[in-house]
């Protein structure tokens, strides 16, 4: 049985040129997909970690602290990708491989193929990352809490700089301005004693705590896990409209970083190179937020482990409007209301938010996962601050969602093709399409005839999977988030 797609993001053009290419990623292989003729344009697949086989890894792994051992068998030796971005010029992708925590970088063609161009391993995992308008810059979260940007393309004269400028830093160390021929009282000299003794231990830290190899600015921290980043640009006739100011108030754009955290809190941080500002929070969670998406400039849609959606006037912290995830699911036929067991209502976890484009900025769709459900929730962006009239509609699909790619027209869904439908745990024994496509104007539906242009895609060998524990999770770890514990799926 092949591994699902994992991660799927759509490109519409390269620089000037027009394409229609799907990016996805299967376990450790990310392919490019021409979604006019179905075929494969190029394949890239990770190399082993650190270039040991399966068993030397399991080896090396049995010197580590029981927490820090990781089960590998066969091919899981490799590092899979779990979160991929491409920047809005369409020349480069930006791939997240999980187990060696490197961002990685690739330059992508108007001939669809695809070219590794640099790598960088990161201290903690990342968990997000989004590419800024400019194209010039990374922004990865993780789940230790902290945001890093890191240049989109490695300049060697930058490097050198910022090297330059490190090690200068480093050893620049403290040094007591007090010598023994200064100090005269036996108070003195244990003091003075005591500072070198810090000196000391400060340069066997520096020596220890190796500094990250590249070029790289901290730019926010949480002290909770990191859940979502996302970045916005506001110009001078959004700022005008929101903050009721004279046209003369504004004479420049303003950059936001916002980020979703597993406490709960959304936090609101000005954009670089003001990143140190904090605006303000979006606060009324009452369970961990796993996502956060833009529906207009001024309106933002959260959710996580809550039971509703929110929607807020982020610039202001104000929450405006909660849609029920319970109401939406009763739309999916065959919904059992009472799944959770008891009689309770099943526990929910937003898995994934994408917006769909109305115009500029403004979207028209907001599309919600909820993870180990099949199907794919399509909310009206109009009817967002409608209070109990939220207009929404369920689209089954044959398998549990796991990414959405948004198109022209079109969206892309990836399913779960190794579980039954609805289910986290158990295994099906029928055959399901990898990718499915949907059409927009015709009512969300799952079109036939392009799904036989993705027969290529779902047909090809990528990963077989082995461990099916494993695989499941890797692809379900957001029900995880919650703190006070969750229903059990069958």
């Amino acid at each position: 049985m092949q591994h699902p797609y994992q991660c799927l993001h759509v490109l519409r053009h390269v620089g000037s040129q027009p394409v229609n290419f799907l990016l996805a990623a299967s376990a450790y292989k990310l392919l490019n997909i021409d979604l006019d003729s179905g075929n494969i344009l190029a394949s890239w697949s990770a190399e082993a970690l650190g270039g040991l086989t399966a068993e030397n890894q399991q080896s090396e792994a049995s010197e580590e602290p029981p927490g820090k051992k990781r089960k590998i068998s066969g091919d899981a030796s490799r590092p899979s990708i779990i979160k991929l971005a491409t920047s809005h010029d369409g020349t480069h992708a930006v791939a997240i491989t999980g187990e060696d925590k490197s961002v990685r970088v690739f330059s992508i063609a108007a001939s669809g193929e695809l070219k590794h161009v640099s790598e960088r391993s990161m201290p903690k995992r990342p968990c997000a990352v989004i590419i800024t308008e400019d194209d010039q810059t990374i922004i990865t979260a993780d789940k230790f809490g902290d945001v890093y940007a890191l240049p989109l393309l490695q300049s060697q004269e930058e490097e050198d700089a910022f090297f330059a400028e490190a090690d200068a830093a480093a050893k620049k160390a403290y040094a007591p301005a007090a010598t023994n021929l200064t100090v005269h009282t036996g108070r003195n000299r244990k003091a003075l004693e005591a500072q070198l003794k810090q000196q000391q231990t400060q340069a066997i830290e520096v020596k220890v705590k190796e500094p990250l190899k590249f070029k790289h600015e901290l730019l926010v921290g949480h002290v909770s896990m990191l859940t979502d980043v996302a970045g916005i640009t506001l110009d001078q006739q959004d700022l005008n409209a929101e903050f009721e100011a004279s046209a003369s108030t504004w004479q420049k754009s303003r950059s936001y970083l916002l980020t979703a955290d597993r406490d709960e809190h959304i936090r609101v941080s000005r954009g670089q190179p003001q990143t140190h500002v904090i605006e303000g929070f979006c606060l009324g969670h009452k369970e961990f937020v796993s996502k956060i998406c833009f529906a207009s400039p001024q309106l933002l849609v959260s959710g996580g482990g809550d039971d509703e959606l929110f929607v807020w006037n982020w610039i202001k912290g104000r929450l405006l409007n909660k849609i029920s995830i319970q109401d939406m699911l009763q739309t999916v036929p065959g919904h059992d209301k009472s799944s959770g067991g008891g009689g309770r209502e099943r526990n929910v976890a937003v898995s994934g938010m994408w917006a769909y484009p109305k115009d500029g900025k403004h979207k028209s769709t907001i599309l919600v996962a909820l993870e180990g459900v099949a199907a794919l929730f399509a909310v009206d962006a109009g009817s967002l601050l409608d209070a109990g009239k939220t207009q929404s509609m369920a689209v089954p699909l044959s398998g549990n969602v796991i990414d959405v790619a948004v198109g022209e027209g079109q969206v892309f869904v990836a399913v779960d093709n190794v579980h039954v439908a609805g289910s986290t745990s158990t295994v099906r024994s029928d055959k399901a399409a990898r990718l499915q496509a949907l059409k927009v104007e015709e009512g969300w539906r799952v079109l036939t005839e392009d799904m036989a242009k993705l027969r290529g895609a779902n047909d090809v060998g990528t990963v077989e999977v082995d461990e099916i524990d494993r695989l499941g999770e890797t692809l379900y770890g957001v029900s995880k988030l919650r703190k006070r514990g969750g229903e059990e799926q069958s």
